[in-house]
């Protein structure tokens, strides 16, 4: 069979999704991709730690405050007192006429029943409603027939305004047999579709982000290829030395720190050491890089190309445990006399792949591996991983 060869950034561009919000369970064609990124960039909500952003999963009472609180209830926020509820004093105006306000009150006017259970589609309603006439934004009569929510009848007494309104400015509505189904509960995702649809109700139509990179030009990147004479420690001596200095965020040639942009430096490297080039585990390929011991062969390279790509000045972090993979770790696994690294080039998250830049010990500089990343997980041998995010 012929084999087809395609220039690194081209072969990412056809397997790496891009990522919603930059969190590794979001493609870019996410449904809700665009009202994540808005209440991201709002600073309403976050992801988590290991770099994804669990859009299915439950919000409950304590969230949503959280969202209002750091966006349409800041003066309410600023004035409650301080503690871990502060972001339900801060909403309670908001909250009448929800089954939240109703259990809060039998508790004698504590918080810690209830809140942090997922919250149903008829309190959403009902506090979104709140949020609306607080901000007096009900400047045109909802057009609407309740004959359109088919399950209009079963509604609670207390909701039907709250319903209704949501369900007519489009903000909040019904499923797609018709249902308000007030009993159920609201995701993550979802979450975002209304606080954005709020927002734009409350303060206009959503601008985005500006683009980090806009109007920064590229600062010039030393050659990283390893001249005739040179051992690797004086190649690395006189790339640092060009290499610019990274600003808090940015890549060493001025970038900000995305997985394109690390991209684009490991193809800088690529060009220097590309397919074949030799890297022994011979003296002359040994490298200490800044606050660590020598290294040598496999793990020598993979440094001295993370160096290149972050800067040498990057803090560098070691993982015992696999975790969360990202553009430019590398993986190094040792199994007795043998060792192996992977520098990651790109993932894809659907169907669980990698693609790296592989040494093995004694062999050839391979830049296009692929491989499952349940591979690395159950790899046989003690594995490391290094990163500099």
């Amino acid at each position: 069979m012929k084999k087809i060869f395609l220039p690194l950034l081209a072969l990412l561009c056809l397997i790496l999704p891009a990522q919603a919000a930059g969190f590794y369970d979001l493609t870019a064609d996410y449904w809700a991709g665009a009202e994540i990124q808005r209440a991201v960039d709002a600073g309403v909500v976050n992801g988590y730690s290991d770099g994804s952003f669990q859009p299915g999963r439950d919000v409950t009472a304590a969230q949503f405050c959280a969202m209002l609180s750091r966006s349409f209830l800041k003066e309410e926020y600023d004035q409650a007192p301080e503690g871990k509820y502060r972001e339900m004093d801060a909403c309670l105006p908001v909250l009448e006429g929800t089954e939240v306000r109703a259990i809060y009150k039998s508790s004698w006017k504590r918080w810690n029943r209830y809140v942090d259970q997922p919250l149903s589609r008829y309190d959403m309603a009902q506090i979104v409603y709140n949020v609306i006439r607080e901000k007096d934004a009900l400047q045109e009569t909802v057009q609407l027939s309740t004959t359109e929510i088919a399950d209009w009848a079963d509604i609670p007494e207390g909701y039907h305004s709250a319903v209704f309104t949501c369900w007519g400015l489009g903000i909040l509505k019904g499923r797609s047999d018709g249902r308000f189904a007030g009993e159920e509960h609201l995701n993550r995702a979802q979450t975002c579709v209304i606080w954005s649809r709020l927002d734009e109700l409350l303060n206009g139509p959503y601008e985005g982000p500006e683009d980090p990179d806009a109007g920064v030009e590229a600062k010039e990147m030393p050659a990283f290829v390893l001249q005739e004479g040179e051992t690797v420690q004086e190649m690395m001596s006189r790339v640092n030395r060009g290499t610019p200095r990274c600003e808090e965020g940015r890549l060493p040639n001025g970038k900000s720190r995305t997985g394109e942009n690390i991209q684009e430096l490991l193809e800088l490297a690529r060009e220097g050491c590309p397919d074949g080039t030799v890297w022994s585990t011979t003296v002359r390929f040994d490298y200490r890089p800044q606050r660590f011991s020598v290294v040598k062969g496999c793990l020598s390279f993979a440094l001295a190309v993370s160096d290149f790509v972050f800067g040498e000045e990057a803090p560098l972090t070691q993982y015992r445990e696999l975790p969360t993979l990202a553009v430019g770790d590398v993986v190094h696994i040792r199994f007795q006399e043998t060792e192996r690294v992977l520098i990651i080039t790109g993932l894809d998250r659907e169907d669980g792949s990698y693609t790296a830049c592989e040494l093995v010990q004694n062999e050839k500089v391979k830049w296009d591996t692929w491989g499952p990343v349940s591979g690395l997980v159950d790899a046989r041998g003690f594995t490391t991983v290094y990163r500099r995010w």
